[in-house]
């Protein structure tokens, strides 16, 4: 599987990313809001990573599967840690009191082992698609 020099639409994404995290400082802090920052980040991260240091290789499909697997790991796992991290530096912004409920940091942590077998299979799954789309065959 080829990986491309530049990855399309990263810039864009990269760009809504910035944006939407300076506006998510000074906003209240809701839940879903902030786990759609960690994980928009760590998509961002991902693909910085990808196409720093995979852009231009040609993958075989084993490393390609363990490659989309091991993002997928880390993007579901990270995005659980990272929803913590930032929901402990924007209760630490405002300082009026914390902005996230114990039943919600709770309720982040339980969900990690979640996101993480999801973010495996969401990999393994795109990875497949991905392969079976750039090597279509005439049956």
């Amino acid at each position: 599987m080829p990986i491309p020099e530049k990855i399309p639409g990263w810039r864009w994404l990269a760009s809504a990313w910035g944006i939407y995290g300076v506006v998510w400082i000074a906003l209240e802090g809701r839940l879903w809001r902030v786990v759609f920052l960690a994980v928009l980040t760590t998509a961002v991260a991902l693909l910085a990573l990808t196409q720093t240091y995979l852009a231009g290789r040609v993958l075989t499909l084993r490393w390609w599967l363990v490659g989309m697997a091991g993002a997928g790991v880390c993007g579901g796992a990270g995005s659980g840690l990272l929803t913590l991290l930032l929901m402990a530096v924007k209760t630490g912004l405002h300082a009026h009191g914390p902005e996230f409920s114990a039943a919600d940091i709770l309720w982040v942590t339980q969900q990690i082992p979640l996101w993480t077998a999801v973010g495996l299979t969401a990999g393994l799954g795109t990875g497949l698609l991905t392969w079976g789309i750039g090597h279509e065959r005439s049956w």
